[in-house]
């Protein structure tokens, strides 16, 4: 895939496959998972994983939201093991289609079972109302309309909040030296590819202001001997886990003072542009 060859207004390889979801068929299997690497996983089992994967997302977000009452929410949220390290002066909200994990949710988390895919209606926006923090982590490589779902986090997000966004990087080192082997092409219900500029695009078109993007790795237990000496092999049926693999993107809501600012940018560039071609 090269992701230099998408229009201007394209953001993403598409598979043309359905996700699981609704069936439950993604999360009833996770006590039996098979990651990319062959282990098996009981993924229920997997809270404190969880949460020391997601430390840096964790620290962000309570290190710069600093109101009293706060709210934040979690898109495809699983069993809830992110939601589940924040304290009672948060208000805490999950949306999951699944039944099967939704069940499964602490009980100081409000559950939603709406369909990320699709806008959400007036009505269901006005019963969740505003947030400080929309957080969603590999869950839009699963979608099949991921520019909803980034229009959604839009809409539930309070003034200047912050949306915290994670996926796979599939215009990564890795990706581009294993080609077919690269492990997130692994997971047959990830249907959405994107790569860091292409996200960077769909998110600033969107709305967002980029404060900076992450690589998880180096503070992971993925860091190891035997992952880097894989790198080296390109007989191996799967590629290791590296840095660059995984992409966490921080933003911020822009003002609208600040989309003006930039419409006028634009307008203005754009229009000598179009003047000089003449």
């Amino acid at each position: 895939m090269n992701f230099f060859e998408l229009g201007f207004d394209k953001f993403f390889f598409k598979f043309k496959k359905k996700n699981n979801f609704k069936k439950n068929k993604y999360w009833e299997g996770s006590s039996t998972f098979i990651d990319p690497d062959g282990k098996k996983r009981n993924l229920l089992k997997e809270r404190k994983k969880k949460l020391n994967d997601l430390k840096n997302e964790i620290s962000f977000i309570k290190k710069n939201v600093k109101k009293t009452k706060k709210r934040i929410i979690d898109l495809g949220c699983g069993f809830g093991f992110f939601l589940s390290d924040f304290n009672e002066k948060w208000e805490k909200v999950g949306i999951e289609l699944s039944n099967y994990a939704a069940e499964k949710v602490q009980k100081d988390i409000k559950i939603y079972q709406y369909d990320l895919n699709k806008i959400l209606e007036k009505e269901k926006l006005k019963k969740l109302s505003k947030f400080d923090v929309v957080f969603s982590y590999h869950v839009i490589e699963h979608l099949n309309n991921p520019i909803n779902f980034i229009k959604n986090s839009y809409s539930l997000l309070k003034d200047n909040g912050i949306f915290v966004l994670g996926t796979p990087n599939f215009d990564s080192g890795v990706s581009r030296k294993f080609k077919k082997k690269y492990r997130f092409f692994h997971d047959k219900t990830h249907i959405s590819f994107f790569s860091e500029n292409s996200l960077f695009r769909l998110l600033t078109i969107c709305g967002y202001e980029i404060i900076k993007v992450d690589y998880p790795f180096f503070e992971t237990e993925h860091f190891n001997k035997k992952n880097l000496l894989k790198l080296l092999n390109l007989k191996e049926k799967i590629s290791p886990p590296f840095y660059g693999n995984l992409m966490t993107f921080y933003c911020r809501k822009k003002s609208k003072k600040n989309l003006k600012r930039e419409l006028n940018f634009y307008k203005k560039n754009y229009s000598n542009l179009v003047k000089s071609l003449r």
